[in-house]
């Protein structure tokens, strides 16, 4: 007589057990592929903010500022002043309407408390391996800031330069006026002719879209794009930096020192000066960093 036979239980078992491992060997493929697409996507996104970067001073001889310093002046700096040259210039006009000193060094007009969908998020300016998203979602909602979870967010912030190095102060009104090492911040009119140290290696911009351990305003990201100061004594680098810390740098920090940073693994993604996008990793000495932080420092920097 003929019998079906079917399978065992420890046959049953061992089939489980392969495919539990055959699966468990894929999954960090899946995962290693999807970061390299969105690793490949915040690259993007820098080379399209360097080339805009590179519009911009085509047509006005020099970089943006990063704005104002004055806490009743909650002046925007680069973000919004890019808008013509990443195709948001409906943006743009729009904020022009809404206050007529709007795109001025000065302005009344306080961005980061508006329930405007103006302000929500911009495209190309966060990173989308970041868990934090588009939104500055992550703030607190105060009566002093009630909108902070629908405006935009910014995981890109301007290079200020090296915290070691501050040059002549145009003011002697605390830290307001002081010329900057960098590329971008308060009052600045950086051209191509004052990167001495060359364009291939000094920093445009670079990634700060980790959630932050730094203390105070330092631990809230990603901050609104639309503001970039918040008091006249410690003014908030908002969507720009100095360097004072590694790359991914696990302690914690007061307002002005946050690190460059990112979720993609082990380092953190940069445009250069001449709209280069290079991946820096965490283990890069704080001193070479520092270095290509600077514009005409005069340090020798190879091998980035």
């Amino acid at each position: 007589m003929n019998r079906n036979r079917g399978f065992t239980l420890v046959e049953l078992l061992v089939v489980i057990a392969i495919i539990g491992v055959l699966i468990a060997l894929l999954l960090p493929a899946v995962q290693q592929a999807r970061e390299a697409a969105r690793r490949m996507q915040c690259s993007n996104n820098l080379k399209q903010l360097g080339l805009a970067f590179h519009n911009y001073h085509d047509t006005y001889g020099r970089f943006m500022t990063g704005g104002d310093t004055s806490w009743q002046f909650y002046a925007v700096g680069w973000v919004p002043r890019i808008f013509p040259f990443i195709e948001q210039g409906t943006r743009y006009d729009g904020m022009e309407a809404l206050a007529a000193n709007y795109m001025m060094t000065r302005s009344p007009y306080r961005s980061h408390n508006q329930n405007d969908p103006i302000f929500g998020a911009v495209p190309g300016i966060t990173c989308p391996s970041s868990p934090l998203g588009e939104l500055s979602s992550d703030q607190v909602v105060s009566a002093n800031f009630p909108y902070h979870n629908v405006q935009g967010g910014l995981h890109y912030r301007g290079n200020a330069g090296s915290v070691d190095v501050e040059f002549i102060p145009a003011t002697t009104s605390g830290r307001v006026g002081y010329t900057k090492s960098g590329i971008i911040y308060p009052q600045s009119r950086t051209r191509f002719a004052d990167i001495i140290d060359g364009t291939t290696n000094t920093i445009l911009l670079g990634e700060t879209s980790k959630i932050s351990t730094g203390s105070g305003f330092a631990g809230l990201k990603p901050w609104t794009w639309g503001s970039t100061s918040y008091n006249a004594n410690e003014w908030l680098m908002i969507d720009h930096k100095m360097v004072q810390y590694p790359i991914n740098f696990p302690g914690s920090y007061g307002n002005n020192s946050t690190p460059f940073s990112s979720y993609h693994p082990g380092g953190a993604m940069f445009v250069m000066c001449d709209g280069s996008v290079k991946f820096l990793t965490e283990t890069m000495p704080l001193d070479t960093l520092k270095a290509i932080a600077t514009r005409h420092n005069g340090e020798v920097v190879s091998g980035l």
